[in-house]
Formats: structure tokens, C-alpha cells, sequence
């Protein structure tokens, strides 16, 4: 296996593209996963991604190379990042895995993806010479370029979330996060997100026309659940079934209606 550790992101990009079967590495927990591809030739990150949190009035720019760890620790982010960032499996990883590769991995599960999808999350990445931002769930579809950062530009927004796990040291079967503004007493811009139903996030269309527009006395839970669930499809795995999923998400969206409304 080969070993590089570029020092700019221009060559790190020109790396991945001349070497074939090489992988980018930040923190390397998922490239040590025993379901990882076999890497021929890595290319450490290590003197590009960015390993701080830059937190100002109206944006907060979370550095790939933050581990998850600082994450769970900083006071500079919204408490619920923090949080969901607390429960990201055990400490051991935490201090190794990166914000970047939470974003880049595609896991099945991610506790953050959903957190940061509510807060509206964008990525910053560097992509054929430049660098480029995008909403997270946009990026995630075609997960382009190296992750420079995630920002987040709506810290004050209400958001957020829950998860249920079949044992206390095992992996979230289902994450769910809830993120809305309230303008003039009503719901704006709002985002239902769920990791774990099919692959490690989907953002519901359907629940955030349903909510968006509405006082909060009068959403429905049964209504919005069933606007979640029509563009959130759930898949069994070896420990839950898609119904189980799927009652555990309407299970999340009354809970976090009733802690944001």
C-alpha cells in the first residue's frame, strides 16, 4: 500500500484522481470498518483539514479534521450538535473520527447527519481547483470533492432530536432530527431528517410542505408522520423491521413536536 501526504488540496485532489483504488484518510475509523474496501493507496489529509470551530455572530465553520470528540465538547456549537455528537458510538472513536468523515463515509447510521441537516448544514469542498459550498443533503448525493468544512449559518434555529437503540452499547437503529423557524408565530423553513431508515440520511419533502406555513397548534402529528414516512422509506436489517422503523420515527416526530412546540 501506498502512503502520501499531500500539502496542498489541489495535489490531494490530482492524487485521487492519478491513483486508482486510493482512498482519502482523516481520522481512518470507517477505512478500519471491517465492511471497507481495500485501499491501495491512502492519501492523508492531515495538513489540510481544518481542526478548529470558528464560531462568530452569524455562522459557526466546523473544520473537516475536528474529531468528533472536540465536537461533543465545544461550547462554541448549538448544544443539540454537541450532544449528538456525545452519543456517536464509544469515546475511543470519538477521539479519532473527524466531522469530515461523518460527512464523506456513508455509514448506515450517523447521529450528526440528521443534527446538521436540521440546522440547515452546508459543506464547503474543494472540487476540480476550487472550493464550493452546498446544502448537506445536496452534497451528500453525489459526495464530490474533499470536505473542507461544515457550516452553519442558522445557530438560533429550534432543532432537535432523538434516537433509539436496540442496546445501550450498540449503533442508533433509527436517528431522527426536527429543525423549524417560527416567522410571525408560524413554521418556516422546515426540515425533518432521519439516518438509519435505508442509508445514513434522507430529508422528508413532503413533512417540511406539510409544516411549513402552519401554526404550531395546529400541525397533526398523524399528518405529519405520514408525510414523513411517504418519501422516507424504511429498510429491515438483521435487528429491526421496516414497520419497527417506521413506528419508531412517528415515535421521534410526536416526541420532538412536542419539545419544540
Amino acid at each position: 500500500m501506498e502512503y502520501f501526504v499531500p500539502l496542498s488540496l489541489n495535489r490531494a485532489e490530482k492524487l485521487k484522481k492519478k491513483l486508482k483504488g486510493s482512498f482519502y484518510l482523516a481520522g481512518g475509523t470507517m477505512l478500519n470498518w471491517r465492511g471497507a474496501p481495500q485501499a491501495k493507496a491512502l492519501i492523508d489529509l492531515k495538513e489540510l483539514n481544518t481542526q478548529e470551530i470558528e464560531a462568530s455572530k452569524n455562522k459557526i465553520i466546523i473544520g473537516a479534521g475536528v474529531t468528533i470528540q472536540e465536537l461533543a465538547l465545544s461550547k462554541k456549537v448549538p448544544p443539540e450538535i454537541a450532544k449528538a455528537a456525545g452519543t456517536f458510538t464509544s469515546i475511543n472513536v470519538r477521539n479519532i473520527a473527524t466531522v469530515g468523515g461523518a460527512a464523506a463515509s456513508g455509514f448506515f447510521i450517523s447521529s450528526l447527519l440528521p443534527v446538521f441537516a436540521a440546522y440547515e448544514a452546508e459543506v464547503e469542498y474543494y472540487l476540480s481547483g476550487k472550493k464550493k459550498s452546498s446544502p448537506l443533503a445536496a452534497w451528500l448525493k453525489s459526495k464530490k470533492g474533499i470536505v473542507c468544512a461544515v457550516t452553519i449559518k442558522k445557530s438560533a434555529r429550534k432543532v432537535a432530536f432523538t434516537e433509539d437503540k436496540i442496546a445501550a452499547s450498540d449503533f442508533p437503529a433509527i436517528v431522527t432530527a426536527l429543525g423549524i423557524d417560527l416567522h410571525g408565530g408560524k413554521i418556516a423553513n422546515a426540515v425533518v431528517a432521519v439516518s438509519g431508515a435505508k442509508g445514513p440520511l434522507a430529508v422528508s419533502e413532503k413533512a417540511s410542505q406539510y409544516l411549513n406555513g402552519l401554526k404550531p397548534s395546529a400541525v397533526d402529528t398523524c399528518k405529519l408522520c405520514a408525510a414523513a414516512l411517504k418519501d422516507i422509506p424504511a429498510a429491515a436489517n438483521v435487528k429491526v423491521s421496516a414497520r419497527v422503523k417506521q413506528r419508531m420515527i412517528e415515535s421521534h416526530l410526536a416526541s420532538l413536536l412536542r419539545k419544540l412546540l
